[in-house]
């Protein structure tokens, strides 16, 4: 059974080996960049985890409040889910409230619509009445997945790279 978990060390080297996979198909990281695999060594959790506590407590500036999980199912790395729970600009205009990924190796069983419902659930928890996607428009498989989970369109934007994405929101019940 998949499950949300919160970053913890005995997930790296699969989180590491779901990086590696994104890293290595041209299609994935169009539309989503994990940490760069290379620098995810022994040392990483521990390096990074200050910062990540800080970005829950929004303690970083220019940073939203934002909580990371990692998605695990039967003790397999899957993929990663991001909440951000401040509609700032930039979560207006670029990154969006909601951020998930599947591991390339385990696309098309289903996991990417598990993950963003778990994800929704977390979302409630933490208070918030809707969240906004904001998909690559050439993300056919992630605006699907957002359409089935309740997604409305409202409009399309341009990033400052260009990008063409299209932005939804969820409203939670």
């Amino acid at each position: 059974m998949l499950q949300l978990i919160k970053r913890c060390p005995e997930y790296v080297s699969g989180y590491r080996d779901y990086c590696k996979e994104i890293y290595d198909d041209p299609v994935a990281l169009l539309y989503f960049r994990p940490t760069n695999p290379k620098s995810i060594d022994d040392d990483w959790f521990l390096r990074t985890k200050d910062w990540y506590d800080k970005k829950e407590n929004g303690l970083i500036e220019g940073q939203p409040v934002s909580f990371h999980y990692w998605a695990i199912d039967k003790g397999k790395f899957i993929g990663e889910f991001q909440l951000r729970t401040e509609f700032t600009e930039k979560v207006l205009n670029d990154i969006g409230s909601i951020g998930y990924a599947v591991r390339v190796s385990e696309w098309g069983k289903g996991y990417g619509m598990e993950i963003l419902r778990l994800g929704l659930e977390i979302a409630k928890e933490k208070g918030m009445e809707k969240v906004l996607l904001n998909i690559n428009e050439n993300n056919v498989a992630s605006i699907r997945l957002c359409e089935k989970s309740g997604g409305v369109f409202y409009d399309k934007i341009k990033t400052e790279e260009n990008e063409i994405l299209k932005r939804y929101w969820i409203k939670l019940q």
